[in-house]
C-alpha cells in the first residue's frame, strides 16, 4: 500500500494506472461497447466501401460525436466527487512530482502500439485471401470496441483521476 511518504516507483505506478483503467473498462464494458459499436459500424461501412455515405463528412461527424460523448461520459463517471477548487495547482504539483510515472505510462502505451498496431499490420500482408480494405475494415471495427476506448479511459485516469484525486 502506498503512503504519502512512500511513493511507488514509476513502473509500478504506471502498471497500477493500467490496472485501474482495466477494472473500469471491464466493469463498464456495456457502455464502452455501445459507443464503440457505433463508431465501428461507421468505420467498417466506410472503409469496406459498403456504404458511400459513411465515408463522408456525415459519417466522420457521427464518429467524432460518438467519441466525444464517450469521453464526456467517462470523465463524468471517473471524476465524480472530484473537488475542483485548486484543481490546477493540484494537477501541476502531481505532474511535477509524477513525471517519471507519466513517461513510464507513455512507454507502456508505445509497447501497446507495437503489439496492437505494428505487428498486426505487418502480419496483414502475410494473410492470404484478405484484401487490404477488408483487413482495415475489420481492424478498425475491432479497435473501436477495444483499443480506442481503452486508450481514452487510460489517458483520463492518468491525466484526470490520478492528479485530481490526490490532495497535495
Amino acid at each position: 500500500m502506498t503512503t504519502p511518504t512512500t511513493m511507488p516507483g514509476p513502473w509500478v505506478a504506471a502498471l497500477q494506472i493500467l490496472a485501474e483503467t482495466w477494472q473500469f473498462f471491464a466493469r463498464h464494458y456495456p457502455v464502452v461497447f455501445a459507443c464503440g459499436a457505433l463508431a465501428s459500424a461507421q468505420r467498417f461501412l466506410s472503409v469496406s466501401g459498403t456504404a458511400d455515405w459513411a465515408g463522408g463528412i456525415g459519417g466522420e461527424a457521427f464518429t467524432a460525436a460518438t467519441r466525444l460523448a464517450f469521453g464526456a461520459w467517462a470523465a463524468v463517471v471517473l471524476l465524480r466527487g472530484t473537488e475542483w477548487s485548486d484543481a490546477g495547482a493540484r494537477w501541476s504539483a502531481w505532474a511535477t512530482r509524477s513525471w517519471p510515472t507519466i513517461l513510464a505510462t507513455m512507454a507502456v502505451l508505445a509497447l501497446f502500439l507495437v503489439v496492437f498496431k505494428l505487428i498486426p499490420d505487418a502480419l496483414a500482408g502475410r494473410v492470404g485471401g484478405i484484401d487490404r480494405e477488408t483487413w482495415l475494415a475489420w481492424e478498425l471495427a475491432i479497435k473501436n470496441v477495444t483499443v480506442i476506448p481503452f486508450t481514452m479511459l487510460w489517458m483520463t485516469v492518468l491525466l484526470g483521476v490520478r492528479p485530481l484525486g490526490q490532495v497535495g
